[in-house]
């Protein structure tokens, strides 16, 4: 009967008693005192899936990308990272930069499944809010996101933005923790500058496209859209164009449209903006800008 007793036993445990040091990790990074957790029993996902993070700071001037692409001979990793930093200016509108690095670094096979554990933990975890009688908060703002997909079918999809604090911390917890934990497994990585090819050009306006559609309108979004735009026109193709264009429909006061302006000209190499850029008149602009994409 030994035997017996110490399977039923063994099926009696709950699963922080058998959790794996990965899973340590994940539960480490989403204790709170503002939540519950109940952990779940995690999915296996295919370590030919694709992972797309994203994250990025509101007051800090940062957006970043990052596909896990894999292959026969390890994971490609792709990082764009946009920095305008802190950068006061006079100007009417901001400067007409795209301020970014493109590179580039391979990741072993297994280290990759090592991080689809951690991830199919972190999309197990039911967080259930506690309420203390008060809450807490910060100006810190800021956007994470996790997407995996396999042949174009989303598997995990968690995204958030807009300020620290007690109230929001259950939608971000789980994003900020994927995003955390796919940056921990890259930080030894070498990575290597270069330029980008047709593929990923396409690749990241599909994001784009995708990702715009789902927070056009969200209040907390402002400055990720602004950076998306700019992104864009710097990294994406042709494709894009039809949403830049009704991106310029816009409140003409609104800086997406003088951001979409500014794209619209890099990406099709044709300039018919006032100048200095910096000064132009948005709604006139707008308009040479329209007249000329009717030609494209």
């Amino acid at each position: 009967m030994r035997p017996l007793l110490v399977c039923f036993a063994l099926a009696l445990l709950p699963s922080a008693a058998l959790a794996t040091p990965d899973d340590e990790r994940v539960k480490e990074l989403l204790q709170s005192e503002d939540y519950t957790v109940t952990w779940g029993s995690p999915p296996t996902y295919d370590a030919g899936a694709e992972l797309e993070i994203g994250d990025g700071s509101g007051h800090g001037g940062t957006l970043g990308w990052r596909r896990f692409r894999p292959g026969a001979d390890g994971v490609e990793v792709l990082h764009l990272q946009f920095d305008e930093g802190w950068k006061p200016y006079k100007s009417k509108w901001p400067p007409d930069e795209a301020p970014l690095v493109i590179k580039r670094a391979r990741m072993k096979t297994g280290a990759y499944e090592a991080l689809l554990r951690q991830l199919a933990v972190v999309a197990a975890a039911g967080l259930e809010r506690v309420f203390k009688g008060s809450i807490t908060g910060s100006s810190s703002d800021f956007w994470v996101q996790v997407r995996l997909a396999e042949k174009e079918k989303s598997l995990l999809d968690l995204e958030w933005a807009g300020y620290r604090g007690s109230s929001n911390q259950l939608k971000y917890a789980r994003p900020q923790a994927a995003v955390t934990l796919a940056r921990e497994a890259v930080k030894d990585l070498e990575f290597k500058e270069g330029p980008l090819t047709d593929e990923e050009r396409g690749w990241l306006s599909a994001k784009f496209l995708r990702d715009w559609a789902k927070f056009k309108d969200l209040e907390f979004h402002w400055w990720v859209r602004e950076r998306y735009i700019v992104t864009i026109g710097a990294v994406g193709d042709k494709s894009v164009l039809k949403t830049l264009r009704e991106i310029l429909g816009g409140d003409p006061k609104d800086r997406c449209v003088y951001h979409a302006i500014n794209a619209i000209t890099r990406l099709t190499g044709k300039d018919v903006r006032e100048k200095p850029v910096e000064e132009m008149d948005v709604e006139k602009t707008r308009e040479s800008v329209l007249r000329m994409l009717e030609e494209e």
